[in-house]
């Protein structure tokens, strides 16, 4: 995973967006922008990345249009000197011409990030030969972000030349100016925490990189995304847990292959203990965990995670509940099969 650094981010963030990339990213690499309209000091912000190049070994992807060079007192001839300042990646939005952006590649000796989100066949044709990527956009106007089978149908304009593609989701601490109304490149992901929003992006464009638009997540939202990278498990947080539910909290579990729409049952957990007696709510709720009890004879202690409100069944008890900030994590199960359960704090 990567983190994003800009210029008008305040100290605090800054400090933070640099040990997280540190800390947790493989890459060792910062996104960031510069020709955002209201940074005002960017050849202050360029010496700023150029010394953690040097004290920390990072490396960036820079946003860049004409605008910058004109701040920076550079031209196409000279776009190079970016690399002193560690910039690696150049991504192109707008105001660069196919020549130029060759231009740019040739001359700088950088990678080239496209704008995922608006390129075209005929931009990709016309700078064929060229090291590329996909670099998605971020849409801070609520109610401008993107869906998901666009991203789909810009994603396969990339895959089908066996280019890379990333994509953005937003934070969920702090956020950027001058909205600070969150980052996300899909609309649904806007207002929603960040480890939901990542397991999403991870089921629906598997093959991408997934960059943090602004600010870092949660530090436990950042060990489960953490976790989930390592070992393919997905962490699921529970409420309301009964003694039966116990057992769940003391290991790792597989969903089974097959499918019901209603419920995703779990590998091994036919004759665990059930409760004595039948506890429900009006339904058996999306996102409840429910176990078989002795009325189903050998299938007792089969536990089911809910997919849908379903009508009840006295012969399944109440155990648990996936806590509601994470009930969307029942549409992510399928994603590697491997879940392990942690009380919510």
């Amino acid at each position: 995973m990567l983190f994003s650094l800009y210029p008008t981010d305040p100290p605090e963030v800054r400090d933070a967006v640099v040990a997280a990339a540190r800390d947790h990213s493989r890459e060792h690499a910062l996104f960031t922008s510069l020709h955002i309209p209201e940074a005002t000091r960017l050849n202050a912000f360029l010496d700023e990345l150029r010394a953690l190049h040097v004290r920390e070994g990072l490396t960036f992807c820079a946003d860049i249009s004409p605008l910058t060079l004109q701040r920076l007192g550079l031209d196409l001839d000279d776009i190079g000197q970016l690399h002193e300042a560690g910039v690696r990646w150049v991504r192109i939005d707008f105001g660069f011409d196919t020549d130029q952006i060759a231009r740019i590649a040739a001359r700088g000796g950088f990678r080239v990030a496209l704008n995922a989100s608006t390129v075209t066949d005929a931009d990709l044709d016309a700078l064929a030969g060229i090291d590329l990527v996909g670099w998605h956009n971020y849409y801070p106007r609520p109610e401008t972000g993107l869906t998901v089978e666009f991203v789909h149908a810009q994603n396969a304009l990339f895959e089908a030349r066996g280019l890379g593609v990333f994509v953005f989701l937003p934070g969920e601490r702090t956020f950027r100016a001058p909205l600070h109304l969150g980052l996300p490149m899909l609309e649904e992901h806007r207002h929603r925490n960040a480890y939901v929003t990542y397991l999403h992006l991870a089921h629906a464009f598997p093959t991408t990189q997934r960059v943090f638009a602004e600010g870092v997540p949660h530090p436990q939202h950042l060990a489960w995304i953490e976790h989930f990278e390592r070992t393919g498990e997905i962490t699921v947080p529970l409420t309301g847990l009964s003694p039966s539910a116990a057992p769940l909290l003391e290991q790792s579990w597989t969903v089974r292959i097959e499918q019901t729409g209603l419920s995703e049952r779990l590998e091994g957990t036919r004759g665990l203990t059930p409760p004595p007696a039948w506890v429900n709510a009006d339904t058996r709720e999306r996102g409840s965990i429910q176990m078989d009890l002795d009325a189903y004879g050998r299938y007792a202690g089969e536990v089911h995670l809910m997919l849908r409100d379903t009508p009840l069944d006295p012969r399944q008890a109440r155990i648990a509940d996936i806590a509601a900030p994470y009930r969307g994590l029942v549409d992510r199960l399928r994603l590697t099969r491997q879940v392990r359960f942690l009380a919510a704090n």
